[in-house]
């Protein structure tokens, strides 16, 4: 009798996600406002974490150089003083009077009216998908149908929610467009009637001087239609005008890149990071006084996990500082220069440089902020694809075409918009290369009209006091 035996042995690979790696990766796509907010909901848990409160001290570490002009501050690292205290952070100085005083934004004064007048599920949900569409000005660029095709939903569904949304407050906010605006204001002061209901719907004959059309359509007499018209002088067409310099840079950098006398330094915002200890001492005395190994039991988990928190910070820390210089070290033009010199840059372009995996670069890139001496961008803005109309054009960062478009037309001569051919003009003398059609195309993709349309507008704008046409 034979017998075959076969023996075979299969090799796999998998990542088991542990509660500690879920949290890992969690404080590494935080930013510090998130991340402080997550350590207090920690230290309610944990009774031997403790926050330490940041006082004005004298620099502990010096900076430590990295490349030629490149510097890193290292003063967030931990420090342990014996084997008792367990890990803490160095006390740094404090640069509150870098960052602008907090003020509530737009966006955090509609999610607050949100979670009270928007019962929780699936109503709730669309809301604040919609509130990530609204405008420093508080109106929405919405598309109802591509919207709800888009969210599988319903076109009635987004336009029920859409309708709840414009009765909250700054009133006029979440309207569609200036007519909109403008109607819903009416609304609230119980004004709105047929006649300024049609005046609304066809401002850019107002715009025109059309008067006599005007007339016609609203069923007005000329003496009238100017008492409406002058109604609508009072009314704001920028609801959210009073939040507009706190809209979407109101919160304290991340990280700062500065140009000083010895080269560019980088380093994290130290005012808006966490600064903890663990109470190893109670911890010792709580053990101690108790005899019960289960309550001995939890005092270890509790001072272990406190631990890992810790280390976990810092690897955040360490993770987010090494990103930041070599951003800098690949846009080194843009901080440099300004704007107008951003190069594309590819996540696998960061994640190579600094051994990462590009999964690594995207979570920490994608909600910080990064203060340059051109102001505050998101990190994740210094990632573009290139544009250009042919391989002998410098190719350029789409975000960087976009911003310059922007910037170029929100400086227009009133009455005097510059046409796509003039705007495509203005970037070859920054040394930007731009086609006509391409000027138009990202023009459409910022939902900015026409020369000819914007020139209506701020015929408008001026007849109805609005300072800003766009």
């Amino acid at each position: 009798m034979q017998f075959n035996q076969r023996l075979n042995i299969k090799h796999s690979q998998s990542i088991v996600m542990t509660p500690q790696l879920r949290q890992a990766i969690k404080l590494l796509q935080f930013s510090n406002l998130e991340l402080s907010s997550y350590i207090d909901e920690e230290i309610e848990k944990n009774p031997f974490l403790e926050r330490k409160e940041i006082h004005n001290t004298p620099d502990l570490v010096k900076n430590s150089s990295i490349k030629e002009d490149y510097e890193t501050d290292h003063r967030w690292e931990q420090t342990s003083k014996n084997k008792n205290t367990g890990f803490k952070y160095d006390e740094i100085s404090n640069i509150e009077d870098r960052i602008p005083e907090a003020k509530k934004n737009l966006r955090s004064h509609l999610m607050d009216q949100i979670l009270l007048e928007i019962p929780k599920g699936e109503e709730r949900k669309i809301a604040i998908l919609l509130l990530d569409l609204i405008e420093p000005t508080g109106w929405i660029n919405l598309d109802i149908k591509n919207f709800s095709e888009k969210n599988n939903i319903i076109p009635e569904f987004t336009k029920s929610i859409l309708k709840k949304l414009q009765k909250l407050e700054p009133t006029g906010v979440f309207a569609r467009n200036l007519g909109e605006c403008l109607r819903i204001q009416l609304n609230e002061k119980r004004l709105i009637n047929k006649a300024n209901f049609k005046l609304t719907e066809n401002l850019e004959l107002l715009a025109k001087g059309e008067i006599k059309k005007l007339c016609k359509i609203t069923g007005l007499t000329e003496q009238n239609l100017s008492k409406e018209i002058n109604s609508i002088k009072k009314l704001n067409p920028k609801p959210a005008e009073e939040f507009s310099d706190y809209n979407f840079r109101i919160d304290p950098p991340d990280v700062m890149i500065s140009n000083t006398d010895k080269g560019w330094k980088v380093e994290l915002n130290k005012s808006t990071l966490p600064t903890l200890y663990i109470q190893e001492d109670f911890a010792d005395m709580v053990k101690k006084d108790n005899k019960k190994e289960n309550e001995k039991k939890f005092v270890n988990e509790s001072v272990n996990s406190a631990r890992w928190l810790l280390r976990a910070i810092e690897q955040r820390n360490s993770t987010t500082l090494k990103i930041a210089v070599e951003i800098l070290k690949q846009q080194k033009q843009f901080f440099k220069n300004g704007p107008g010199h951003l190069k594309p840059l590819v996540l696998r372009d960061v994640a190579k440089s600094v051994n990462m995996h590009e999964s690594t670069v995207s979570r920490v890139t994608r909600s910080k902020l990064l203060q340059t001496p051109w102001g505050i961008f998101q990190m994740k803005d210094f990632f573009s694809s290139s544009v250009g109309e042919n391989n002998q054009d410098e190719a350029h960062a789409a975000k960087t075409v976009r911003t310059l478009l922007k910037d170029l037309i929100a400086n227009e001569k009133d009455a005097r918009p510059y046409s796509d051919e003039q705007i495509s003009k203005l970037f070859k003398d920054k040394g930007v290369n731009v086609a006509r059609r391409t000027v138009a195309k990202y023009r459409e993709m910022l939902n900015i009209p026409s020369s000819a349309e914007r020139k209506r507008l701020m015929r408008l704008n001026k007849i109805i006091n609005i300072d800003n046409s766009i």
